[in-house]
């Protein structure tokens, strides 16, 4: 457990319990130990009742943190921001709609809105030029590589880490430049 000596998050733990309290949530209240009657004085006190309880010294006020579900969320966190930054990278550099869709899960209107937001010149429409056939070898020789080295959302962004003059959109065409033909 661990102590709570600042007064506003004391205050601001009390007002928690008769938020509580107004949600209909006194089993969850009475389950923590605190008493019928406890609950009516707190649904009753004001906020300078709040305040002075608060900066009493004899209430002892701590939180209890669940180590793993807190190293979760951090994880969770720390996971979601590297997704989000992966996918503003595949727009700043031209990644093709399709490509943002399958990796990402994204609308079309939510393509939109970020290349509004992260890309001010207006992207070239249709699709790139490819580059020259011994700059595709090159490609399509490194990508079986980066596709057994790293996750679908990071492939195309090393494979432009070795290519930083092709869009993401040239990359993909190029990677996928034999497609129909192995189909046909």
């Amino acid at each position: 457990m661990i102590p709570i000596k600042s007064e506003q998050l004391r205050v601001a733990l009390l007002s928690h319990l008769i938020h509580l309290l107004d949600m209909g949530e006194v089993e969850t209240l009475l389950d923590a130990g605190l008493s019928p009657d406890l609950l009516d004085t707190l649904r009753t006190a004001s906020v300078r009742d709040l305040n002075a309880i608060a900066g009493m010294s004899q209430l002892d006020v701590s939180v209890h943190f669940a180590p793993a579900t807190l190293e979760a969320a951090y994880r969770r966190h720390e996971a979601m921001t590297e997704s989000r930054q992966l996918m503003e990278y595949h727009v700043q550099h031209g990644a093709h709609p399709q490509l943002l869709v399958h990796l990402f899960k994204m609308t079309m209107e939510q393509i939109r809105e970020q290349r509004a937001l992260l890309c001010p010149e207006p992207q070239a429409r249709g699709r790139p030029p490819l580059p020259k056939p011994e700059v595709r070898e090159a490609v399509q020789q490194a990508w079986p590589r980066i596709c057994s080295s790293y996750p679908p959302q990071r492939q195309y962004v090393e494979l432009h880490y070795v290519f930083p003059d092709l869009s993401i959109a040239t990359l993909w065409y190029v990677v996928h430049e034999f497609d129909d033909c192995e189909t046909a």
